[in-house]
């Protein structure tokens, strides 16, 4: 005797599985995060003068084959200034450190400026964003 799946039931597993991915990201599910990001830069900053930003940060990350991605940019213009690129090492389960540095130019004008880091955790498969992070901080330029 065969039995057979009611189709009601096969229709609202089909409905689950279809809507259980973007559930996960709704409900703010990511593969991979960086769990801490800390960084070093010269203070004060020279105006019009190249400054570096070293960062180092701990990516938790599991199944994806991750490379990240650092920017620094300016907070009242949104212009990158500088992006460094890191390839990590497979993780299928697991957390792995990472250390970069940013090489940008200071803006002529001194005083507070506002300027943002911003880490992302990228699939090397799909190109997709599967982590971020981002913080403001302020650096005195100097004249």
């Amino acid at each position: 005797m065969k039995r057979s799946v009611p189709s009601f039931l096969l229709a609202a597993l089909v409905l689950l599985a279809i809507s259980l991915p973007s559930s996960l990201g709704q409900a703010g599910f990511s593969p991979c995060r960086i769990v801490n990001l800390n960084m070093t830069f010269p203070v004060p900053i020279e105006a019009g003068r190249s400054f570096t930003v070293d960062s180092s940060l701990t990516v938790a990350c599991w199944g994806f084959l991750p490379l990240i991605r650092v920017d620094i940019v300016d907070a009242n213009s949104y212009q990158i200034l500088s992006t460094v690129f890191l390839i990590l090492p497979y993780s299928y389960s697991g957390s792995c450190a990472a250390s970069l540095s940013n090489n940008a130019t200071a803006r002529n004008a001194p005083g507070s400026w506002a300027l943002i880091i911003q880490a992302y955790v990228i699939d090397r498969n799909s190109g997709y964003t599967i982590g971020h992070y981002s913080q403001l901080f302020q650096v005195d330029v100097a004249p």
